[in-house]
């Protein structure tokens, strides 16, 4: 083969059952085989792989060694992180299961005696109040009946006054009578 330019041009020398193998590669690639060519020697180049390794074993242990880093990377975070995560979280849901417990056992059955609680003083505060309204409409009555007991006491006073030293018992009897009747009927 030829290169042209500044080089120096160089010839290689092959069967015609690789040239059929270069011509149809190259092909494929949309090159012709002088290009195809330079550019599998600058892949090798660049590469450095072996183009005698055909199953690129070379390649496949660099993969195994890559691989079996990052499995250890992994299996080293599961140990420092995941694992004590897990304890962590495991030991937090236990707790939060202890205070829920201790939350229903207590505070609920605190709460149901409050309210017990709160309804008997409700009930007692309505029963004083009720009470209370009682007392106060008694002691109206009071008021209202020293006022008519009062009245009737000045009418007997002054009805008997009136009455003379000289009137009938009968007058004096049906005087008392009419206020012993007027005193019932408070």
């Amino acid at each position: 083969m030829e290169e042209q330019g500044r080089n120096k041009i160089k010839t290689l020398r092959f069967s015609i059952s690789v040239d059929e193998k270069l011509q149809k590669v190259a092909l494929k690639s949309g090159l012709t085989k002088l290009d195809f060519f330079i550019a599998m020697v600058d892949y090798f180049f660049k590469s450095k792989k072996d183009p005698r390794d055909l199953n690129d074993e070379v390649l496949k242990k660099e993969i195994n060694k890559k691989t079996d880093n990052i499995i250890g990377f992994i299996k080293t975070q599961e140990e420092e992180l995941l694992r004590p995560m897990k304890k962590d979280g495991e030991r937090m849901i236990a707790a939060q299961g202890k205070i829920i417990n201790f939350f229903n056992e207590n505070i609920i059955k605190h709460n149901d005696e409050q309210k017990a609680a709160s309804k008997i003083q409700s009930s007692n505060i309505g029963k004083i109040a009720e009470y209370l309204q009682k007392l106060d409409t008694s002691q109206y009555d009071k008021k209202a009946l020293k006022a008519k007991f009062s009245d009737l006491l000045e009418y007997y006073i002054k009805s008997r006054e009136q009455i003379s030293g000289f009137s009938k018992q009968a007058e004096k009897d049906e005087l008392a009578s009419h206020v012993r009747q007027q005193v019932k009927n408070l």
